[in-house]
């Protein structure tokens, strides 16, 4: 085997190893703008303890549209111009289908 064999087996290696990490970077995790909202904003009251765990509550989303809407004790209202309906009652349907939040370890 001489060095020039060699090296082009590294560069095509390298390259074929290329590919599959290109392959696999370009398939881009489902993610609903239902959930993206929740995580950006609801999430920093109802995942800190400010607000109430609204995960694997399995509330219907017509629920959380009308509180996210009317607003409720502390929660303000959230207007149209501050999440569409589409993206609310999304954001709904994300809350429905999801699990509890995990217990923290002691």
């Amino acid at each position: 085997m001489t060095l020039a064999s060699t090296s082009c087996r590294w560069v095509l290696a390298a390259c074929l190893s290329g590919l599959s990490l290109t392959t696999l970077a370009a398939q881009p995790q489902e993610i609903s703008p239902g959930q993206r909202y929740y995580e950006k904003i609801c999430s920093k009251c109802h995942e800190a303890g400010i607000g109430p765990v609204l995960k694997g509550r399995g509330l219907a989303p017509e629920t959380v549209v009308a509180f996210a809407r009317i607003g409720v004790n502390a929660m303000p209202a959230f207007r149209v111009t501050d999440i569409d309906d589409a993206t609310l009652y999304d954001l709904g349907v994300f809350l429905s289908k999801s699990q509890p939040l995990a217990a923290p370890k002691q």
